[in-house]
């Protein structure tokens, strides 16, 4: 696995996941921004077979990203990040819901709407097309509801 990072100078990701069929190890590093969080998951993946990603849009208006990817020795390997989705260049609406309830959804650059507490999947490409249109916009503030 080591020469696998060194081959690719493959950088941190937030959460990692190296599974063997005898163990598996977890480590966690999270650090950077956003958008730099989810551009390492994009480089680990791209060195990786048989990628999966899903987005979730949750609660405090995060969206977490998971991947799954196999090394080609077979090593099965699990990423993760998370971020605000005004961090990623996102908006976030709100709608009243036939049974009184507000929902909440999350519309970020180059992806269908996210709805919160739902996990969607993704493809590389659209993730692709999220950071580079989020590491080209300078987060707006966002407005938090009492």
């Amino acid at each position: 696995m080591r020469g696998h990072i060194r081959t690719y100078n493959l950088p941190r990701p937030d959460r990692l996941v190296i599974s063997t069929r005898s163990r598996s190890v977890h480590a966690e590093f999270t650090s950077g921004t956003a958008v730099d969080r989810f551009a390492a998951v994009l480089l680990w993946t791209a060195t990786l077979h048989g990628n999966e990603f899903g987005l979730t849009y949750g609660w405090r208006d995060d969206v977490r990203l998971a991947a799954t990817g196999r090394t080609g020795t077979g090593i099965g390997i699990g990423l993760a990040c998370s971020g605000s989705v005004f961090e990623l260049g996102g908006t976030v609406e709100e709608h009243d819901g036939l049974n009184g309830r507000e929902h909440r959804f999350a519309n970020l650059p180059g992806l269908p709407t996210l709805a919160e507490a739902r996990t969607d999947l993704a493809s590389f490409d659209e993730l692709a097309r999220l950071v580079a249109s989020a590491r080209s916009v300078v987060p707006v503030a966002a407005e938090v509801a009492a």
